[in-house]
């Protein structure tokens, strides 16, 4: 009894190490920025400055918030995110003028957000994988530089990182406890935050409901099936619409539109500056290039449309101007082209929706838990590339961070694979996983050593 207490007292001295390293690592990135040093920080900050200073929120179409090049306010988008940033901003406000302290105050709380974002990393991680590759898989996602990126400036995006790992828990823990009412609180809270953060992240919203629905119909001995999911399924509907409703009916009555972005279209047409309103803009799509012209388009910073997604995915900061050293970007391809290739050499058992026992084949819900993770990546590309074509061209690797979780699963297991096919004694391959880990600790690290610090610091 002692000796449990004491290896669980150690896990969680541990736990804690990491979370305060992780925070007080996305602190240093996020004290020597200047405020809008990122994309769109000014215009996001607006939000959390009007709150300080007025004590209510913002109507999108309020001049002082509006943006002179683009017409619209970032008040139009949910705004959840800058509402919790306004809270220690305003505090802090109390007890100072100096602006950038202010600034600092919000720019905390998506440091507290990429530090439970790590947590839950983390737990989820125990719960995919039994051994050592569970860290080489918590560093990868948590760690990449550029999700350490957006945890470090006033944006939406951090909240959505939070709200797909939060999701992706509650997927795992329903594969091991069944759709109990805790989980199901979980999966609607989760839900919730998403939807209040980033529309990009709205793809684990839609999976969400595949995933549900298919593991209790299919996968569950349940007595009563059809009562039992029409419970769970209202308690969660119940849950989002009073955690979310509030946004959507406020939205509706301020400018008869739910998602506002009618407003939004209607004010960038009327308000942004010329070359900048939504008529005047030449989209790909307009210039006749379809989606493979698009994923081979010249005139980026790397020369290639899809290379200058993957670099910016793995971390280029500023406003796409400050990139790693192309030798740590080349680490990290590495890795990736390693565990995509083993995880084609596993295809089938990867994918599999039914798996063998002594009973005969029966329903594998571990097989739809992948394919569904499979569907968030496929649809978080294809939100870049639909935005990419037929809106503005941005080939922005930020904006594929929501599927960081399912793609570095995915790296993961297909890494372990080509190990076990390589290394065929366990403990070196445990001992490959420590020194993999400790290599992109280090990288990220480095990245900010060599890239990130000296642009803000002479």
């Amino acid at each position: 009894m002692l000796a449990a207490y004491q290896i669980k007292r150690k896990r969680n001295i541990k736990i804690f190490i990491f979370l305060a390293a992780v925070f007080t690592f996305i602190m240093f990135w996020a004290c020597i920025q200047p405020l809008n040093a990122s994309p769109d920080e000014a215009m996001r900050y607006q939000i959390v400055d009007f709150i300080v200073r007025h004590g209510y929120l913002p109507d999108g179409r309020d001049p002082e918030i509006i943006n002179e090049t683009w017409g619209i306010s970032y008040g139009f988008y949910p705004i959840l995110s800058y509402m919790i940033m306004a809270i220690p901003a305003k505090i802090v406000s109390l007890f100072t003028t100096d602006q950038f302290a202010v600034l600092i105050a919000a720019r905390t709380v998506n440091a507290v957000f990429g530090t439970v974002f790590a947590f839950l990393v983390f737990k989820i991680s125990e719960m995919l994988f039994e051994d050592n590759s569970k860290y080489l898989f918590t560093v990868l996602t948590a760690l990449l530089p550029g999700v350490i990126f957006v945890h470090s400036y006033v944006n939406n995006d951090s909240m959505a990182l939070l709200a797909t790992a939060w999701i992706a828990y509650a997927w795992i823990k329903s594969l091991k406890e069944g759709w109990t009412i805790k989980i199901c609180i979980h999966l609607a809270a989760a839900i919730s935050v998403c939807a209040l953060s980033y529309y990009n992240a709205y793809g684990f919203i839609l999976v969400s409901v595949i995933f549900f629905f298919t593991t209790i119909l299919i996968g569950n001995k349940i007595d009563n099936k059809a009562k039992f999911v029409a419970k769970r399924t209202a308690l969660i509907i119940i849950i989002v619409l009073v955690l979310v409703g509030w946004w959507f009916i406020r939205n509706y009555m301020l400018y008869g539109d739910l998602l506002g972005s009618k407003v939004i279209a209607e004010y960038s047409e009327l308000y942004a500056a010329e070359g900048f309103k939504p008529s005047q803009k030449l989209t790909l799509s307009d210039q006749g290039i379809g989606v493979l012209g698009l994923l081979l388009f010249h005139g980026t910073f790397s020369g290639n449309w899809t290379l200058s997604v993957i670099i910016s995915f793995i971390g280029t900061f500023g406003f796409l101007n400050v990139f790693m050293p192309d030798w740590i970007t080349n680490i990290y391809i590495v890795i990736f082209a390693a565990g995509t290739i083993g995880v084609i050499t596993m295809l089938v058992r990867t994918f599999s929706l039914t798996s063998k026992t002594e009973n005969g084949r029966v329903f594998n819900k571990k097989g739809v838990f992948n394919w569904c993770m499979l569907f968030v990546i496929i649809i978080t590309i294809a939100l870049l590339i639909y935005y990419n074509l037929y809106n503005d061209f941005q080939p922005q690797g930020r904006y594929l961070l929501p599927m960081v979780i399912p793609f570095m699963y995915f790296i993961t297991l297909g890494t372990k694979r080509l190990l076990e096919l390589i290394i065929k004694k366990d403990s070196i391959r445990q001992k490959v996983y420590f020194v993999l880990s400790g290599l992109f600790v280090l990288t990220v690290i480095l990245t900010y050593v060599i890239s990130f610090y000296p642009v803000y610091v002479s």
